[in-house]
């Protein structure tokens, strides 16, 4: 008996039954809990990409990362309750490869989906500076693959990248793997055979080796280097979704998992730890926090921007039948458009009764009609700022400027000068082949305004390569084609759906876009400045008095 006992190694121990306690089904139950309520989450976001929260983040590539992680996670959570049920090799060799190559994978998704918000980000300035809208970073056009390379779009570059890094790790993974004997002992280099007098001691070093160092060092890369450059570069941005909120939560929350798996692996005091909660899980916490705020809180999100939405609209009918006849005679008391709320503050208003006298009046269509015809810049500043929203800000803008252009009297030139500026309005803001941010209308809109201004935006801007319509806004340059032809012309005939009304759905659409999204939030960040400057002034009234 002894001698048999001595003959056991890892190769040929006997595998265990799976382990139902409660620490177990705990696990189990666990498991299947969280991952239905992650599909139900992602689901639920998918069917409402097109809401601007969503649209603006680009979720296919987060979700495709999260995917990755969970499958990861959840080979984690079903450690203790059936890992001894395989092969002990078998079984690292799984953890092995799932470290090396599919964690990997993932993050390298994961954070290629954060860096779109500084992309994003950055793109949104064009609209408050047009000098960002400059020509393409390399001219030499297709003459050099460093230079179209340079000119590629920002995604399609970025997954360039991440696939080179991949198959070197992949490659590097492999290698390894096939060089190290303890994995198998018919081949491979010597020296590096299974250590240990005891199969306890085989079993520790099965997870330890200079073999898996690959795999940390890619997360120390990603987790320790790229994510605080990420965190640095984003923490100025002051967005009103939370995805800034979001990507810094994401970094800080994958910090600890590098440092804390290392520690568990090879620190003896995590051994009575490890048996209930392996070393993987520590990166599992990690992924569950990504999880939270790249799905649940989106979610959550969106629930409540629902529901602000009704309440908004019920506001907005219920005032605007109210307050007509204010808005046509108003009363003797100041009007918020040509009065400060702090010559209101010295007729003796408080600031909850200027909020009150303002609030009746501000959360209506006259209200956000009135900015944009008089001074849409500080609106357009909050959109493209704070709401990565600038586009729909500018198109109305644009349309307006058509309408106010349109000629009184329509000969064939007229006619023809008004379809050019119209058909760069489709080009920059509605058109999924030309526009960096298409705006976000039905299909339906969408092919009214294509039947009209497609084929003459073909032979004016030529063909390109169509904008995927679930992650738009992955452009690199900032060159719109208005832009980039705007010494041409189009000299052809003009169709014959082309008049004044051309956008008209499309603005109404986009009016109550804005109306019960970017609207509501400049409101209420205008009353909160409101509130910070009369609350200042009063502080310093009181002291010197």
């Amino acid at each position: 008996m002894a001698s048999s006992m001595a003959d056991i190694t890892v190769y040929n121990m006997p595998t265990s039954p799976p382990n139902y306690d409660k620490v177990g089904v705990f696990y189990i139950a666990f498991c299947i809990t969280w991952t239905t309520l992650l599909i139900t989450g992602m689901v639920f976001c998918w069917f409402n990409r097109r809401i601007p929260i969503l649209r603006v983040r680009g979720i296919s590539l987060s979700f495709a990362a999260i995917a990755l992680l969970h499958v990861y996670w959840i080979l984690g959570q079903l450690v203790y309750p059936i890992g001894a049920t395989l092969p002990t090799v078998l079984a690292y060799d799984i953890q092995y490869f799932g470290m090396g190559v599919y964690f990997p994978l993932g993050i390298a998704l994961f954070q290629a989906s954060n860096l779109r918000f500084l992309h994003v980000a950055k793109m949104q300035k064009q609209f408050i500076h047009p000098e960002l809208r400059a020509e393409r970073r390399c001219n030499g056009g297709n003459s050099s693959l460093l230079c179209r390379l340079r000119n590629m779009d920002y995604m399609k570059r970025t997954m360039i990248f991440i696939s080179i890094g991949m198959v070197l790790q992949f490659i590097i993974t492999v290698a390894m793997w096939l060089a190290c004997k303890k994995y198998h002992p018919t081949y491979g280099i010597p020296g590096t055979e299974s250590q240990g007098a005891t199969v306890v001691e085989q079993v520790v070093y099965l997870g330890r080796g200079w073999e898996w160092w690959q795999s940390v060092l890619w997360q120390v890369i990603w987790t320790w280097i790229a994510a605080p450059i990420l965190i640095w570069k984003a923490w100025g941005i002051r967005d009103t979704m939370g995805w800034r909120t979001q990507t810094i939560a994401c970094c800080v929350s994958g910090l600890h998992a590098t440092p804390m798996f290392m520690a568990a692996t090879y620190a003896p005091a995590f051994a009575k730890v490890n048996a209930y909660f392996s070393q993987s899980q520590w990166i599992d916490i990690s992924i569950m926090m990504w999880e939270i705020f790249t799905v649940f809180v989106p979610v959550f999100q969106v629930i409540r921007l629902w529901t602000l939405n009704k309440n908004i609209k019920n506001s907005i009918t219920k005032r605007s039948s109210s307050s007509m006849s204010t808005f046509i005679n108003p009363p003797p008391s100041p009007d918020w458009r040509n009065t400060s709320t702090s010559t209101l503050a010295e007729k003796g208003q408080s600031v909850e009764s200027i909020h009150e006298f303002m609030g009746d009046r501000l959360y209506t269509l006259e209200a956000l009609e009135h900015v944009l015809s008089k001074n849409p810049g500080e609106l357009q500043e909050f959109a493209a700022l704070s709401d990565f929203s600038g586009e729909n800000i500018a198109f109305l803008s644009e349309v307006a400027s058509l309408r106010a252009r349109w000629p009184a009297v329509l000969d064939d030139q007229n006619k023809l000068d008004a379809f050019n500026q119209a058909l760069r309005i489709y080009a920059d803001f509605v058109s999924p082949q030309d526009a960096e941010f298409p705006l976000n209308i039905s299909s339906q809109s969408l092919k009214q305004l294509q039947a009209v201004f497609e084929k003459p935006a073909r032979i004016l801007f030529g063909e390109k390569a169509d904008t995927n319509p679930i992650a738009p806004f992955i452009s690199e340059t900032f060159t719109p084609a208005s832009q980039e032809f705007s010494g041409v012309q189009y000299t052809g005939d003009v169709p014959s759906g082309f008049d004044i009304t051309i956008f008209n759905n499309v603005e109404e659409h986009i009016k109550d876009l804005v109306l019960t999204n970017t609207w509501v939030k400049f409101v209420d960040s205008m009353r909160r400045r409101s509130t910070d400057t009369e609350r200042s002034d009063f502080m310093g009234v009181s002291e010197n008095s």
